[in-house]
Order: C-alpha cells, then structure tokens, then sequence
C-alpha cells in the first residue's frame, strides 16, 4: 500500500526541478546581464545592484547639476564675473549632459524588455490571483494520468498537492516581486532621469542668460573705459590747476595713510541720527589707510574666527613665516640712539595687549620684520604712526601678553622681501590679500565682525580723533540743497573756467578761510555751463573689484547723472563744509 506513495514521491522530485527551472527560464528570457544566474535569490541581488549602479551615477549628476546651479546663482549676484568661470560650468553641464545621455540610452534599451517584463508580471498576478489548490485535470498535466491510476489515497493526494502548491506558490511570488523591483526602479530611475535632463537645460538657459550679460557689460565696460580715460587726462589737468589752498582741504579732508590701532577711540562711538529729512550722509569704508599689507582689525576678526597667526600673515601678505638667525643685537631708533633690538619690540604701541594671541602674535612678526627691513636699509627708524610707534614708558614696563606674543615668536619673520606694512581699517579691502571677508562684503568682513569704529563712518571731526574740532557741527549730514550744492560745483569743476574753479571750497570760511562761492551762487554759476541741481530723489553707488568706489549715481529734478568715484570725492572733499569729507577710495552715501 506504500508503494504508489513512494511512486508519486520520486516522481514529484523528478519533475519539480523542471517544473521550477521552466518558470525561472521564462522570467529570464527578457532579462540582460542577469539572467544566467538561476537561483532566483541571486538574481534579485544581482539587479538590485544594477539599479543600485543606475541610481548611483543619477545621484552623481544631480549632486554636480545642483553645485554648478549654485554656482551660477553666486555668479549672478558677484560684483565681478570671469569668462573663465562661465567657460567651467559650461564644461560642467556638457560633462553632465554626456552621463546623463549615456544613461537614458541604457533606460530606453531596457525599455522594450520593461514592456515584456510587465506583460510577464500582470499574466502571472492575473493566474495566481484565480488559481486555488491544483485540480486533479492540473495535476494529470503535470504527473501525467500513470500517477493518477495509482489510486492514491485521498490523504496522500493532499498531502502531494499541498506541498507542490506551497513550493510553486513561493517561487511564483519570489519571481512577481523580483519583477515588481524591476520594474519600479526601472520607472523610478527613468524619472528621474528626465527631471534631471529639465533641470540641466534650466540650468544652462540661466548660465546663457549670465553668459550674455557679462558680454554686454564687457561692452559697456570697455566704452566706459575710453570716456573714462579721456575724462582722466582732464581730470588730472584740472588737478594740477588747483590753487595752494584748495590742494591744502583736499591734504587735510583725506586723512593720512598710517592710522594704527595704538591711537583707536572706543568702538562704542555712533554716528548721529539726522536732525531733517531727507539727508545725505557720506559713509567711509575704513580710514587713514594705505591699504597695503596687515588689517589690524581684520587680523582680530580672524584669530577671533579661530585662525593661527600663520594663516593670518599669509591671507595679508601671501608669504609664510620663517625664522632668521641674522637679527642685529641693536637697533637705531631717532630720539634715543641704538636700542636692543628686542626691547625696541617690547615698546611697539600698536595694538591693544588684551586682543587675541593670534592676532598679538601675527603683529608681532609684522612689526618685527618691519624694523628688520628698515635696519637693513641703514636708517634710523622713527617712533611715530610714519614708521612704528614706539613708547619708551611701555618697553620698560612691557604687558604680559604683549611680551609673550613678542617672545613666542623670536627669530620669526615674513618670508620674501615685504615691508610688513600695516593699518587699523582698510573698509575690507587690502593689497595684496584682496577682499578681507567671510562671506559676502560689507558684513562678512572681519574688519566689521572685530567691530572697528571705523570701518564704516561718516567724518565730520578734525582728525580721527572722533571727539577732535568739528568746526562747529554736531553731526555729518548734509541738507537737499547742500548736496545738490556738491552736485553743481562738480558741473563748475568739470566746465568751469580756473577761476571758477577756484572757488570750489567750503562755505564754513571760519575753519578753512578762502573766497568759495555760496551755495546760491554756486546754483547760479552750474546754470549758467548748462545745468543747475536743486532736487536730489535717490543715490547709489558702484563698487569695483578691486576695493574702490568707481561710480556715484544720482537721481535729480534734471534727470539722471553719474559721476566717476574718484572726481567726486575729490569735488566732495572741497565743497562739503566744516570736516566733513571722504577718507577712503571705497565710501557710500545715503539718503535718509
């Protein structure tokens, strides 16, 4: 009576194989570089990592299509564009494009096999979902009627069927979710290739558009340069024409170019609210400066963002340090013959001795190598802001901090043949460091992060003493009509006769002296070359790349007018009345 169970038995595990590698080859007639792989675990793990290559060079592009779309917004909004930097994110997106081509060819070759795979998947979803237990017609298919005329129990017969169902039934929902995976990657990668390929055309429209304004704006560039140009030549005419006096206000309204931290006031300093409107301001980006070398407040905004000294010295001066053995034991300082060299060092009054060490120290090798290059030239160096200030009272009563940071760098020096040079301001912009900021300029500068009191003022004061003469003024604006008044004496600048021009200067005659003309005479004098300012709707102005103001542009009752940076400081600093004036090439101005 076991003999036909044991009968049915090896002829089910005869037959199962077949039946099961019969199934497999169906599902990999449409499959490519996995489909000899028959164990069905295997070659779900086998596509997964083909997608898993797909998904991974999609998400490559999208990462660089999302860099080079960032890079084109920052470009858009610089004050300065390369065509370098266009040519590179052209480069970029080409790059991107050819990926990105490479892969929706592989998608559209697997396109046709999607489409057999789907049909495979919906036939078998549609069959398992109708089909039950095997019928005895499915099972005479499948055995063969020998098996049936066995006369099989009825506990046997189900007990075959039920583990035959259970095996076909587990392979069959292995394979639909094996070809499910398949197909939804397939869909998910193919959309995501045509978002990418929408966005990269966006991307390069935006790029075309950027590409497009640097072109007209190089056009524009280069005719302004021509005017500007021969406006220069006039402009430096007229200079040499000025009278003794007037070159007098434009020396003193400058401002010198060796302000240090040793003689700062308190930050604490606020410019004053203006008493009318509408009022004009004139705004100085840093002060008293050359511009060259070390930012002293940069240097403090720096060690405060966490710089060493070395990285300070090579952001202003684009050398290392490096030590010297070469040091003279002495050095000739004016006003008290040879000093120790170190001692010298310990009575630099140039900066605060509770700064941060990094900047102390970074002042240090600077004002070491400073006195080192002057010794070197066999001069006597002075003790003033011309040179280093030096203090005697302080080398013999030196503060500990500031005498660490002088000791901890002995022997140190900038590397090269750099002068050292140094100032308290530069408005965010030094030589050869360039833009002297974390971020974007003004409010990343490290000048305004170390919160120097003068990296944006408007000067109406004497000196840069802020509590110094004032010629009787209590704050820096300027009326509607005194500022038109600037505007029509640069009309009497640039059209005027020498003795015209010789009464550009300021009205307060009680502070500068002189013969100006009044500021309805000035109006009278403007009207008569062609064109006299009364209302001022709006000012703004152009910042170049290289740290300077270039333009001032007005909005009048006569329509618009532009004038270049530098003319305008220079009418600006001969007319505004009392002290108020322009101390630094980049400066602002307001309308309150």
């Amino acid at each position: 009576m076991q003999r036909p169970a044991i009968h049915a038995r090896k002829l089910f595990l005869i037959l199962l194989p077949f039946l099961l590698l019969t199934t497999v080859l169906s599902y990999s007639a449409f499959a490519d570089s996995c489909k000899n792989i028959e164990d069905l675990d295997d070659r779900e793990k086998c596509y997964a990592k083909e997608y898993e290559s797909t998904e991974k060079k999609l998400q490559d592009v999208r990462e660089q299509k999302d860099s080079v779309s960032k890079k084109i917004s920052d470009l858009s909004s610089a004050l300065t564009v390369k065509n370098e930097e266009i040519v590179e994110l052209q480069n970029e997106i080409a790059a991107m494009n050819s990926v990105l081509n490479q892969i929706n060819q592989t998608l559209e070759d697997k396109n046709l096999q999607m489409a057999k795979k789907i049909e495979l998947r919906n036939g078998m979803l549609r069959t398992f979902a109708k089909k039950g237990n095997l019928s005895t017609t499915d099972f005479e298919l499948i055995f063969g009627t020998a098996a049936v005329s066995e006369n099989l129990t009825g506990f046997q017969y189900a007990t075959l069927n039920y583990i035959f169902e259970k095996s076909l039934n587990s392979d069959a929902i292995r394979t639909i979710k094996v070809l499910q995976t398949e197909i939804q990657n397939f869909e998910r990668d193919k959309k995501e290739a045509e978002d990418l390929k929408l966005e990269l055309e966006s991307a390069q429209s935006n790029l075309l558009v950027l590409k497009n304004s640097l072109s007209s704006e190089k056009a524009s560039a280069e005719g302004q340069y021509s005017e500007l140009s021969d406006k220069e030549k006039s402009y430096s005419q007229k200079l040499s024409d000025i009278s003794a006096k007037q070159q007098e206000i434009l020396n003193l309204k400058a401002g010198g170019d060796n302000g240090t931290v040793g003689d700062y006031d308190s930050p604490s300093w606020k410019v004053p609210e203006p008493p009318f409107s509408p009022a004009f301001g004139a705004f100085s980006y840093g002060a008293y400066t050359h511009y060259k070398g070390m930012s002293q407040y940069g240097a403090k905004g720096r060690a405060e963002a966490g710089q060493d000294y070395k990285d300070i010295i090579k952001f202003y001066y684009k050398q290392d340090v490096k030590e010297k053995d070469d040091f003279p034991s002495k050095i000739c300082v004016q006003g008290y013959g040879d000093l120790d060299f170190q001692y010298y060092l310990y009575g630099l009054a140039e900066m605060p001795s509770d700064w941060p060490e990094d900047a102390l120290k970074a002042q240090a090798i600077a004002a070491r190598t400073y006195a080192y290059r002057y010794w070197k030239s066999g001069q006597c160096i002075c003790t003033t802001q011309s040179c280093q200030v030096f203090l005697k009272s302080k080398a013999d009563n030196v503060p500990s901090r500031w005498k660490e940071a002088v000791d901890d760098t002995k022997k140190k020096i900038i590397d090269g043949d750099t002068t050292a040079m140094y100032a308290s301001t530069s408005g965010g912009y030094v030589e050869p460091g360039g833009w002297d900021t974390s971020g974007s300029w003004p409010g990343g500068a490290y000048e305004k992060k170390a919160k120097s009191p003068w990296f944006y003022w408007a000067w109406y004061s004497q000196n840069y003493r802020f509590d110094s003469s004032t010629c009787g003024r209590s704050h820096p604006w300027l009326t509607e009509k005194e500022m038109a008044d600037i505007l029509n004496s640069w009309v009497v600048w640039d059209k005027g006769s020498n003795s015209d021009r010789d009464r550009i200067s300021p009205v307060t005659t009680g502070c500068w002296g002189g013969n100006p003309y009044s500021l309805d005479q000035m109006a009278s004098k403007a009207d008569d070359y062609g064109t006299k300012y009364s209302k001022i709707n709006s000012v703004d102005v152009t910042v170049g790349n290289n740290g300077v103001t270039t333009q001032v542009k007005f909005s009048t009752d006569k329509g618009n007018v532009t004038i270049s940076g530098d003319v305008f400081k220079t009418v600006f600093n001969l007319r505004a009345p009392g002290y108020i004036s322009l101390r630094s090439r980049l400066y602002d101005l307001q309308r309150e």
